[in-house]
């Protein structure tokens, strides 16, 4: 995009928020008092035939807005709140044309005599106090009623799309110009400039309504996806809606679980369990985050992370030796001396990285690295941190350990093992 369409839609914009701005202020100009009250009175009248209607309706019918009261009982209030705003009396002849009848008689899809309209009743109700007012205090209450009926709706449910009440919006306003310009001439045009800037007003509230939550709703499934992919690896995903599986030469993978969880877990209660599995694993989260390791997965009691991906680590197995010591004496606090206790596996080398699913994603680790370091949890001791020999080659003189000589692994055979033991002191 050049220089002159930037400009070219920056001048667009301008022109846009300077008629919404523009709509706002000429609104707050004083109307004549007669030709508030007729309009308002005019369109009240309209209403009251609505109102009527729905008293007619079964209590079965559909209601798409939550209200806390009965539909009969709300619709009733309303009612006799109209009458007495607008001094209609009971035998006072009301119009044949039922306007919110028509109104939604020119959206197709939509029945009428199957739904109930209590939450827009509320709203329609200080719109016609805001026509016949017209203060910042009634335009307040109409434009908060409407943000609160609007914030009852369940769109997703119903699969309501927000074009639509902008769409509907437009229609009613269309349709109130027609009745005001054929029931009102006297007052023209002031009684359709009335109508029209009180539409625009309440329109773009509206629109900045719906665009408040686009955006909060984007923000929050951006920190869900952010809470369950790397941040890497998520934008690579709302960009481009996968992400390439990649190969990762050199990675340091941390196993944990605990020694008799299964058993344990029995004397406890199911809320129990999990309060105290997040206790462990939140306070590992932040460990594996701090020594700069990508906390993979849990499953059950076990917990997994790994230094080196979705970026390379300049020292993945320091890294990890150092999160498996903090991992240890963190789960020993929790557990304190009669709790669960802990084993922790550790191996390096290559691995796959990469996302699996469509509706539930999960970033996930792939390879023989990775299932000799669960060999090395299982294969080690409750309290201790189990290392690989190739583990134990690439940190033996930062650390202190203790040889274990070739253990049985299941399914693999022996293999050397060291128990990583802590920090050599430095110098």
């Amino acid at each position: 995009m050049n220089r002159t369409e930037v400009s070219w839609f920056e001048e667009k914009a301008l022109l846009l928020l300077r008629r919404r701005e523009n709509a706002r202020t000429t609104y707050a100009a004083p109307f004549a008092p007669e030709v508030r009250w007729a309009v308002a009175r005019l369109f009240a009248r309209h209403f009251l035939t609505h109102l009527k209607a729905e008293l007619r309706k079964p209590d079965t019918v559909e209601q798409w807005d939550y209200d806390e009261l009965p539909a009969r009982e709300a619709t009733e209030a309303i009612c006799a709140h109209v009458r007495d705003e607008f001094s209609i009396a009971e035998d006072e002849p009301l119009p044949e044309q039922n306007l919110i009848k028509i109104w939604i008689g020119l959206e197709d899809g939509y029945d009428y005599e199957s739904l109930s309209f209590v939450g827009y009743g509320h709203v329609f109700l200080c719109r016609l106090l805001d026509l016949r007012d017209g203060t910042p205090e009634s335009l307040g209450r109409l434009l908060g009623t409407m943000r609160g009926v609007l914030a009852k709706i369940d769109y997703e449910g119903r699969h309501l799309p927000v074009s639509l009440f902008l769409h509907l919006e437009n229609l009613m306003r269309e349709l109130m110009r027609r009745i005001a310009r054929e029931s009102l001439p006297q007052f023209q045009p002031e009684a359709d400039n009335l109508v029209v800037l009180q539409s625009l007003v309440y329109a773009h509230d509206m629109y900045e309504y719906f665009e408040g939550v686009i955006v909060a709703t984007l923000a929050e499934n951006v920190r869900l996806l952010h809470g369950i992919l790397p941040e890497e690896v998520a934008t690579e995903l709302k960009r481009h809606g996968s992400v390439t599986p990649h190969y990762v030469p050199d990675a340091a993978v941390l196993f944990t679980d605990f020694e008799h969880f299964s058993t344990a877990a029995e004397q406890l209660t199911p809320a129990e369990i999990v309060e105290r599995l997040d206790t462990y694993f939140s306070a590992f989260d932040l460990i594996v985050t701090n020594h700069g390791l990508e906390k993979i997965k849990t499953i059950g009691d076990s917990y997994m992370a790994v230094a080196g991906v979705p970026q390379p680590h300049p020292d993945p197995v320091c890294a990890a030796c150092d999160a498996a010591l903090d991992i240890l004496a963190a789960a020993e606090r929790i557990s304190g001396p009669h709790g669960w206790k802990i084993r922790i596996g550790l191996h390096v080398g290559p691995l796959v990285a990469g996302v699996i699913g469509k509706q539930k994603f999960s970033y996930d680790v792939w390879g023989a690295t990775v299932n000799f370091a669960s060999r090395m949890e299982s294969s080690g001791a409750p309290g201790r941190i189990n290392a690989s020999a190739a583990f134990h080659a690439r940190a033996s003189r930062q650390y202190r350990w203790e040889a274990r000589g070739a253990q049985t692994v299941k399914g693999l055979g022996t293999a050397e093992m060291f128990f990583l033991l802590g920090k050599r002191p430095l110098g």
